[in-house]
């Protein structure tokens, strides 16, 4: 160590001597200039001599020594702490550093331009308890009887007096803002977090751990305590407005919640560049558009504030226009959510198209949460990713390649006998079997009862000696389509109908009959329904699409077309064949369920049993099955086609798609009727009896709905003191208590979103809405006894 310190000790007066030769040089002939009238003095002797005293080697030696003395000044004072204190000062004031100039993400919009998923600034809130004026705070309180201790005690008191007052404000401000209880907080909880943050001197300690809007935020900083103090007509900053720290980031938000999430897609967490990529959906189809491009900038410190100089600016991203209807998806996914809880089904999915167009008005996945029976929540999106056996709506397709071909004609007749076929050693089964089947029905019939038998045996008869032709006719019909490159999706699956020539192997003597009823097949929901369309476009298979049009900056980038995939499907003759047959399934086959007096539906039922680990039977030994409808409507003139998919409903139920599914393609074809043409009051049809048009019409609290009668000029029965708190009001304006128990979930339907959110939190339960309106159903059933902390999801409408 020594021998380091000599080193540079040495090379320290080699430094010095080399500046004093060079000062010397340089400065002395200037400097004996200057100084000489100073540095010579003469005088005369008593002897008449005369002496010459010249200094001018002391004064220059002198500013020698000043010279060093200055630089060992500054070496020691840069080696000491006062010195460590001023670099790391300077290392964190910088004079210019180069930043990014980041992009706003472009927004998802529905067919309306509503948007669906929009970028948004949020702000993290903290407290400096580090702040200038808390100071005096951590200093000693002096004890000392002089002026300046007496004003130094009271700037101390004062300032704590204002600080907790402050934070009480805060409390309360917090409070209204977020709800604490629904956070599983309180004030004096918040309060004791951040006088815990005072007394460690936390520098940047959370308000609380939530974002906060730029709407929160614009009303928190114009609220006490941060907003400015009036003392002698002058505003004041408050003591908290100087300790806030305010984090600004943007944040993607749904602003329609659930509708058609997995469809929009999601963000991974901000990564690369500290821009968020798309992780799944439209997010991440489109992720290259929506993201823009990053430019540059520069952060330079002026005097006491940093400035942003953009030298590039970045390129905010694009947005995009789907062909989403959010208006007619909150109908698709209340259908859904409504029959899945009603067969108690593992999950669903219901999408719907435009005929003429291909266009994706609506798009649900719902999937039931574990561990929460009766409560379903968006999804993967199995409408493109699930490959499962389609089961009957697959013998449409069978029955077009035999038709075309000429192997049947629609009036031909068949014999199914009693529903049970033995062929290669196995039996082909019709759902009517115990019951001793349909015997002898023409070939149309075979669709519009859905007889195994039948189209197992016309397959049969025609393609056993050439089962490839007939795969790859299947193929031809759309179900060979490459939808991967076709729907401007991420993550779709493509349809498998195998050929005996892809693995001869795995081809066996069952397996074209079981194929032509759709058993070894793995159809997508979105092939299926791709198909239907065509047969309702007259024969033309459109491609399937999302999004119409591309945006920036409110200029129309590109608008997208709708594509024919294929021109016709198949002969005039056959397609109007196979449209009679779709229409007779729901007029008298096994789709009567869909039948409605409001509005045509053609279309065609599916039943599968679904394969698994322990092939069609679960690891209890129970039948699985996926039940479907496709249709399209109205039937004269189609307007929109939909596919509606339950998987695994209870055993309970006898499956069948016809039964199971059919109902919500009723309900959404009868809700788009009425949403686009209304009929007149006068033209429906009136009840005699006025029971018919008693129903209840509103609940809630006992205080507000009185004043809504009385508002309406309705009469306001007087309750009294012991009135319940809340009541439910039927359209005979009559009253009645609601039942509150202390564990049981209340009857919410017909109350306002803000009464039964208030009314679920006060119980502890968490909530989430759907939709807009009054509560029209709730995910857990009145009366069910739930855990504080359960969520709840509330579906909002405008139903009576």
């Amino acid at each position: 160590m020594w021998s380091k310190v000599l080193i540079f000790l040495q090379q320290l007066i080699q430094l010095l001597r080399n500046l004093r030769a060079w000062l010397w040089a340089r400065l002395s002939p200037l400097l004996a200039r200057l100084l000489a009238p100073f540095c010579r003095y003469e005088v005369e002797t008593l002897k008449g001599r005369r002496l010459v005293w010249d200094f001018y080697p002391l004064v220059m030696a002198g500013f020698t020594l000043l010279f060093v003395a200055i630089i060992i000044y500054v070496i020691r004072f840069s080696y000491s702490s006062e010195g460590a204190r001023y670099r790391a000062a300077a290392e964190r004031v910088q004079r210019e550093k180069r930043v990014q100039d980041l992009p706003l993400r472009g927004s998802i919009l529905a067919s309306d331009e509503r948007p669906v998923a929009v970028t948004t600034p949020v702000y993290r809130l903290g407290l400096d308890f580090l702040s200038e004026p808390l100071k005096v705070l951590y200093a000693p309180l002096p004890t000392g009887k002089t002026h300046q201790d007496s004003l130094e005690r009271a700037k101390y008191y004062a300032t704590r007096q204002e600080l907790d007052y402050g934070l009480d404000r805060l409390a309360v401000l917090i409070d209204s803002i977020y709800d604490l209880k629904a956070h599983g907080l309180n004030r004096q909880q918040l309060k004791a977090r951040w006088r815990k943050g005072l007394e460690q001197r936390k520098r940047g300690l959370p308000v609380i751990n939530l974002d906060v809007s730029y709407q929160q935020y614009q009303i928190l900083m114009a609220s006490s305590p941060f907003a400015p103090k009036i003392i002698k007509n002058k505003r004041v900053p408050s003591l908290l407005s100087k300790m806030i720290i305010s984090t600004e980031r943007t944040k993607r938000i749904y602003p329609f919640g659930s509708l058609a999430y997995r469809t929009i897609g999601q963000l991974q967490p901000s990564g690369e560049n500290n821009i968020s990529k798309g992780k799944s959906g439209l997010e991440l189809r489109y992720d290259d558009l929506l993201r823009g491009r990053i430019g540059s900038a520069r952060r330079v410190y002026y005097g006491n504030s940093y400035r942003r100089i953009v030298d590039e600016p970045a390129l905010d991203g694009a947005d995009i226009v789907t062909n989403l209807d959010m208006d007619i998806q909150s109908i698709v996914e209340h259908s859904l959510r409504e029959q899945l809880q009603q067969l108690e089904a593992e999950s669903g999915t219901v999408v719907l198209m435009e005929v003429k167009t291909g266009k994706i008005v609506a798009i649900s996945n719902l999937e039931q949460v574990k561990r929460s029976p009766g409560t379903y929540s968006e999804s993967i999106n199995m409408a493109m990713t699930n490959k499962a056996e389609p089961g009957s709506t697959f013998k449409v397709a069978s029955m077009m390649v035999a038709l075309d071909d000429g192997i049947v004609r629609p009036n031909d007749t068949i014999d199914v006998g009693n529903g049970l076929w033995p062929h290669e050693g196995r039996v082909v089964r019709d759902h009517n079997a115990g019951k001793g089947g349909y015997g002898r029905i023409s070939v149309a019939q075979t669709i519009i009862k859905s007889s195994n038998v039948g189209v197992a045996k016309i397959i049969v008869k025609g393609y056993k000696d050439k089962p490839d032709e007939y795969v790859e006719k299947i193929r031809r019909l759309g179900f060979g389509f490459n939808f991967q490159k076709e729907v401007d999706l991420q993550g779709v699956e493509r349809a498998s109908v195998r050929k005996r020539s892809d693995n001869p192997n795995r081809w066996y003597n069952t397996t074209l009959a079981w194929m032509s009823y759709g058993y070894e097949t793995q159809i997508p929901p979105i092939y299926t329904l791709a198909f239907f369309n065509a047969i309702a476009n007259g024969g033309r298979y459109m491609r399937p699409y999302f999004v119409s049009e591309i945006r920036r900056r409110d200029s129309l980038t590109q608008h997208i077309e709708p594509k024919v995939l294929k021109e016709q499907i198949c002969k005039p003759e056959t397609l109007q064949a196979i449209q009679e047959m779709l229409r007779r399934v729901v007029t008298e086959g096994t789709g009567k369920k869909a039948r409605s007096a409001y509005v045509t539906i053609s279309g065609k039922s599916g039943t599968a049993q679904l394969s698994g680990k322990h092939g069609y039977r679960d690891s209890l030994g129970q039948v699985r099955h996926q039940v479907s409808f496709c249709a399209y409507f109205p039937s004269e003139a189609p307007r929109y086609s939909c596919i509606a998919v339950i998987r695994a409903p209870s055993p309970r139920y006898s499956a069948g798609g016809g039964v199971m599914a059919a109902p919500i393609i009723r309900r959404i074809a009868e809700s788009l009727v009425a949403l686009e043409k209304p009929r007149p009051l006068d033209s429906l049809p009136r009840s005699a009896s006025p029971l018919a048009y008693t129903r209840h019409i509103a609940a809630g609290r006992t205080e507000t709905l009185l004043q809504l009668l009385e508002q309406m000029g309705l009469p306001a029965p007087q309750l009294g003191a012991k009135a319940p708190a809340y009541i439910r009001i039927d359209s005979a304006a009559r009253i009645s208590a609601l039942p509150l128990t202390a564990h049981d979930i209340p009857d919410l339907r017909g109350m306002s979103a803000m009464d039964a959110v208030y009314l679920l939190r006060s119980r502890g339960y968490r909530v989430q809405l759907v939709g807009a309106g009054n509560v029209v159903s709730q995910s857990i059933p009145a009366g069910t006894a739930a855990a504080r902390g359960s969520e709840i999801v509330l579906q909002l409408g405008y139903e009576a």
